[in-house]
Parts: C-alpha cells; sequence; structure tokens
C-alpha cells in the first residue's frame, strides 16, 4: 500500500506544473460578482482571492532554504457572495469530481468592523469539519490567519501575494529544539486557465 501511495504521489508531483487534477465542475471561470457599494475599504484586503486558481503543495527544503516541488495540486476559486457582502472561497481536494473520498470545502469571510478582523467559517466535506478562523492584516502588512474554534496548537499562516496574479499561503511549525518558527508549507495559487 505504501508504495502504490508513493508511486501515486510522485505521479502526481511530475504532472505538468498546476495542471488541473480536479473534476470540470470545480471551474468557475468567470461571474465572480463583486462588492458590494459602500463596503469598507478592508473589504480589498482579499482581492487576491478572486478567481479560479490552480495550487501546489508545496513543502519547505531545509536543507536548500527554498520551496520545494509540489507534492499534489489542487483548485482553490474565490468570489464575491451575500450580494457582494462577503467573500466565498472554495477549495477543492485533487481527483475531486472523479475519485471516492476526495473532499471539498468552502471559507465565507466577513469583515467585521468592530473587533477590526475577518472573520471565517470554513466548512469541509470529507470529513464534516466546521472551524472558525480570524485573520488580520498586521504592521508587517501580511495577513495573518489563525484558529479560534476548536483550539489548534499554535502555528503560524500568513498569506503571501506575488506578480501575475499569483500568490500563497504560508504555514510554518515552531522547531522544537530552537522554538523558531520556521517553514513548513505553502500552497502557492497560480490563475488557473479558464479557455
Amino acid at each position: 500500500m505504501k508504495t502504490i501511495l508513493t508511486a501515486a504521489l510522485l505521479s502526481l508531483a511530475a504532472a505538468p506544473a498546476f495542471a488541473q487534477v480536479t473534476g470540470a465542475e470545480t471551474r468557475r471561470c468567470g461571474d465572480y460578482g463583486q462588492p458590494a457599494e459602500g463596503m469598507p475599504e478592508e473589504f480589498g484586503q482579499f482581492a487576491f482571492l478572486i478567481g479560479d486558481f490552480d495550487v501546489g503543495s508545496e513543502p519547505w527544503d531545509a536543507e536548500t532554504g527554498s520551496w520545494g516541488e509540489p507534492q499534489y495540486y489542487a483548485r482553490w476559486n474565490g468570489y464575491y457572495g451575500f450580494g457582494g457582502r462577503a467573500i466565498f472561497d472554495e477549495w477543492y481536494d485533487p481527483g475531486y469530481g472523479y475519485r471516492d473520498g476526495s473532499g471539498a470545502g468552502i471559507n465565507i469571510r466577513l469583515w467585521d468592523a468592530a473587533s477590526g478582523q475577518w472573520h471565517t467559517a470554513w466548512h469541509y466535506t470529507a470529513n464534516n469539519e466546521v472551524r472558525e478562523l480570524r485573520q488580520v492584516v498586521r504592521e508587517d502588512s501580511l495577513m495573518w490567519l489563525w484558529q479560534v474554534y476548536p483550539e489548534a496548537p499554535e502555528r503560524r499562516v500568513f498569506f503571501e501575494i506575488y506578480e501575475d496574479g499569483e500568490w500563497a499561503r504560508i504555514s510554518q511549525v515552531q522547531d522544537e529544539a530552537t522554538g523558531e518558527w520556521v517553514n513548513s508549507v505553502r500552497l502557492h495559487a497560480r490563475p488557473a486557465n479558464c479557455g
């Protein structure tokens, strides 16, 4: 079984960069909506999520000090919901739409002016998981994310925005020996081909 799983992961890693590996029903490719009139300027903080994206899950290689080759590819789509008063973003596991057990999830992101934070609910089909998350742009200009419910071990998660519509969600973990925060996984998103 381990050999089969290893071969499957290697075949995914050998696939062309950011190849579509989910079913056709995971494509929105248009009608992403728009923010409602009068939404606060903070609403633009997650505008980078709007669109269709192919995502590679890249592990951190401590020896080279760089991100490794993607271990798998998935789909992440974003659009404006609730008449432009929220941002919805959908995640589709590799094989979703044609492989049993592949799950999908959705974030519903609402800006809360009173707390100055994004309040987010995450729902995931593979295990019926629901999480409550928070996000805020900090002094370093990065969007940071943390889990409120259920309580989760401390970790650092933030978003980076690159050129050409690319972006990433980066997770860090604490090194047990040094206590330093070190890179762990980068979900690197590139605009999907909607042609």
